[in-house]
């Protein structure tokens, strides 16, 4: 293994480079304990980030592997584009790599689940079954019209929800009261993220199409893939608003919507072409500007 992986190939296969995006979700959920709880078991908050950590660079080589394994356009996608196909990387040791990191995630997970009970073994379960078959299996989830949504659930709220639990277990039970609130909280960060997964299968629709992977973006086309993105990403923007009115947000949170402008004049250049190389990333860059402020704003409000 060490004579292929090496630092650049390990970077590129696991994506680390968006690993520290991690640490805003558990800003969030920390918080959300303080506010509703008025407690945070820190280590147990650490534990659930190491996994999550792992976990990502783990579910991350699995897709480079088994988006490889199913191409279909292997002259084109299979051998240009993947990593495995482009850097010529041995299939066994790509998938080694993955399940050893799965494995590995799983080692503060069992730690975990011993300090707080069996719900975390569920959610991890959870977890588990989408990182692996969102590109395993006969039917991938990244093969489906609910692929971007249940990424974003995932991602967005499962991962925040978790987060909540581990910090007042012992404390205060996760009422189900508690598990709405939670949501409702999460909504925005998931909102958004959906705009993201949206606009990474819209750019990527002509290569899905030739690999047989039908997500929404297939059925709605690009005009309707933007449409329904502009769409989500002014409810999700505005949606602190809603928090904030009901009552169960601090104040601070609404100044969240002021990204909105800044948001939509960054990703106008996707709006307008849907280019993976040169314009994606425009839509990453804006979108991660909420995922950033978010957090960090109900944090200022829960504890200053």
């Amino acid at each position: 293994m060490s004579r292929w992986l090496t630092w650049p190939v390990f970077y590129e296969l696991t994506e680390i480079y968006t690993a520290p995006l991690n640490v805003m979700w558990f800003i969030l959920g920390a918080a959300i304990a303080q506010y509703y709880a008025g407690t945070v078991n820190w280590v147990n908050v650490g534990l659930c980030l190491l996994v999550v950590f792992i976990f990502d660079l783990a579910v991350n080589v699995a897709d480079n592997y088994y988006d490889y394994q199913h191409a279909h356009d292997r002259a084109g996608y299979a051998q240009k584009t993947n990593p495995v196909g482009r850097l010529a990387l041995p299939e066994t040791g790509v998938a080694r790599l993955a399940w050893g990191l799965y494995a590995l995630a799983a080692v503060p997970g069992v730690v975990l689940v011993l300090r707080t009970g069996w719900p975390v073994a569920v959610f991890g379960a959870i977890g588990y079954l989408i990182g692996i078959f969102y590109t395993a299996g006969p039917r991938p989830i990244n093969a489906t019209p609910v692929s971007a949504i249940v990424v974003a659930l995932a991602i967005a709220f499962l991962i925040q929800l978790t987060c909540v639990y581990v910090s007042i277990y012992g404390e205060r039970p996760l009422t189900w009261s508690m598990v709405g609130v939670t949501f409702l909280l999460c909504l925005p960060l998931t909102l958004i993220f959906f705009t993201l997964q949206m606009a990474n299968d819209t750019a990527d629709r002509a290569e899905d199409i030739a690999n047989h992977r039908y997500t929404l973006a297939y059925y709605l086309g690009q005009p309707g893939s933007v449409r329904l993105i502009q769409m989500v990403v002014v409810v999700g923007s505005l949606w602190p608003l809603v928090n904030v009115a009901l009552g169960i947000a601090p104040a601070w949170t609404a100044l969240a919507v002021l990204l909105l402008p800044v948001m939509w004049r960054g990703m106008r250049p996707f709006f307008a072409v849907q280019d993976k190389r040169r314009t994606f990333m425009t839509m990453v860059k804006s979108a991660s500007l909420f995922f950033v402020a978010y957090p960090l704003l109900f944090a200022l409000g829960t504890w200053l």
